[in-house]
């Protein structure tokens, strides 16, 4: 298997986890780890933090009615043989199949001997250009 597969494999195995098993999704996070969402930052140290932030965030979705996420458009970026991003876009549905809505997010992922674990996320502009449009080596453009 690739690391860009055994990355893939990884949010995957998150998205099928969120909502339905909190404890599960956080198995794929590693600690402590960072949650960026608009007007917030949120440091997580423990395993029992990463749990209850994901069980907070699946229970406001679950009010409007959501029932799980696919995987939308995603792109896998090594950073070097143990730093990657995996930017994705979120399609939300309820539980009738209809879309609730589309949330983009880049993970950060750090590869030890344990494999990869998410160690950052961060929510996006669903919309957002492609980083490769916007990043060539060291410059922004």
């Amino acid at each position: 298997m690739s690391e860009t597969d055994a990355i893939h494999d990884v949010v995957n195995g998150y998205y099928d986890a969120f909502g339905r098993d909190s404890a599960a999704a956080s198995a794929f996070f590693a600690e402590p780890a960072l949650i960026v969402v608009p007007g917030q930052i949120i440091l997580l140290g423990t395993r029992a933090e990463v749990e209850a932030t994901i069980e907070g965030f699946a229970g406001s979705l679950k009010a409007g009615g959501f029932s799980h996420s696919k995987l939308g458009e995603h792109r896998v970026q090594l950073l070097n043989p143990t730093t990657a991003l995996y930017s994705m876009v979120a399609i939300r549905m309820k539980a009738d199949g209809t879309e609730l809505q589309r949330a983009g997010f880049t993970y950060l992922l750090h590869k030890s001997d344990t494999g990869w674990k998410i160690y950052e996320l961060i929510a996006t502009d669903p919309d957002a250009p492609d980083l490769d449009k916007v990043i060539e080596g060291d410059r922004v453009i």
